[in-house]
């Protein structure tokens, strides 16, 4: 019987457990707030909890500053708990994806609850029904939100 070092023999979990520290750790850079495009969409969470949809200005090491409706402000760095930016994209590729993952478990959803259908004659009698509703429900996900979090603190 061969022996497996038991580094190779954990070495998925431990590849799992870098990526699960490597995307927490980017969810925490400052500069990827610095490096935002001016006038980009953007929602900033702050301590006491209130939540800002403005447009990105600027960011300092210590500041943000955002255009609102009312104005120029600037927000502390240290009363920041998450800052999301809009990315389109997002929606669109989000959509589709539920959509059609919505779409098999309609088939699926279709075929479990009549499996002897096809051998009595009668078809996929509840298949285009259920596929519609399934994709239907799934291309909901168009009117999720498409921010990302780019800074999140503890």
């Amino acid at each position: 019987m061969k022996r497996t070092p038991i580094g190779v023999q954990y070495g998925g979990m431990k590849l799992f457990f870098l990526f699960l520290l490597a995307t927490s750790a980017f969810a925490g850079d400052w500069q990827a707030v610095q490096r935002l495009p001016h006038d980009s969409k953007i929602k900033v969470t702050t301590r006491d909890g209130s939540r800002t949809r403005a447009t990105f200005v600027s960011a300092a090491e210590e500041a943000l500053v955002v255009r609102e409706n009312s104005g120029v402000r600037s927000i502390t760095r240290t009363n920041i708990r998450k800052v999301r930016v809009a990315d389109p994209g997002r929606r669109t590729r989000n959509g589709f994806i539920w959509t059609a993952v919505g779409a098999g478990a309609g088939a699926g959803a279709a075929l479990a609850l009549c499996p002897y259908c096809p051998n009595e004659g009668h078809g996929y009698t509840f298949m285009v029904s259920a596929v519609a509703v399934g994709a239907g429900l799934g291309a909901l996900t168009f009117l999720h939100e498409p921010y990302r979090t780019i800074y999140e603190s503890k």
